[in-house]
């Protein structure tokens, strides 16, 4: 076990809580349903519950409760949910722009993306992270694909960029 370990994980922690609150500050409170893609570890979940009908997908799912989906290929039918929320995922897809037409697409009302804000970070992520990203997606190409968000963000030592766009 590496003595950085435990640090590295209270930091995550750290990132996480702040991120969370950063999006439940964003949330429409008019929807209803999300699909949360990428959600592995269930703490979003676990915050917006009561809130949402929320349904939990993953590529590579470790609880039953997380459906198995491909974000670059949703099998879910067109304005499925009134949100899709999509944290820290494009970054590790082969095709970040398949990934962002999809969540588009399954996307109703409010469509919420966090990714790394590179290339700030790289070389400390280089040097200590084990976390392996394919693709450095800046806030250009998501606006490329999706218009000027109605929220943007660079959070947490600009470390993280959230966006948000609405449609309808």
């Amino acid at each position: 076990m590496s003595i950085l370990r435990p640090i590295k994980v209270r930091i995550y922690k750290t990132i996480r809580i702040y991120r969370c609150n950063v999006i439940k500050r964003q949330l429409d409170t008019a929807c209803k349903t999300m699909l949360d893609i990428g959600c592995q570890e269930l703490y979003f979940y676990d915050q917006l519950k009561k809130d949402y009908d929320i349904t939990l997908a993953d590529y590579m799912p470790k609880l039953d409760v997380i459906k198995q989906e491909d974000v670059q290929n949703l099998s879910f039918e067109d304005n499925s949910f009134d949100i899709a929320l999509c944290q820290q995922v494009l970054e590790h897809v082969p095709d970040p722009v398949a990934a962002i037409k999809e969540l588009k697409r399954v996307a109703k009302k409010q469509l919420i993306i966090t990714v790394p804000y590179e290339p700030f970070f790289t070389l400390a992520r280089f040097l200590t992270w084990e976390k392996e990203h394919l693709w450095a997606v800046t806030p250009a190409v998501l606006k490329h694909y999706l218009g000027p968000p109605v929220y943007e963000n660079k959070i947490f030592f600009k470390r993280y960029y959230v966006g948000v766009w609405k449609f309808e």
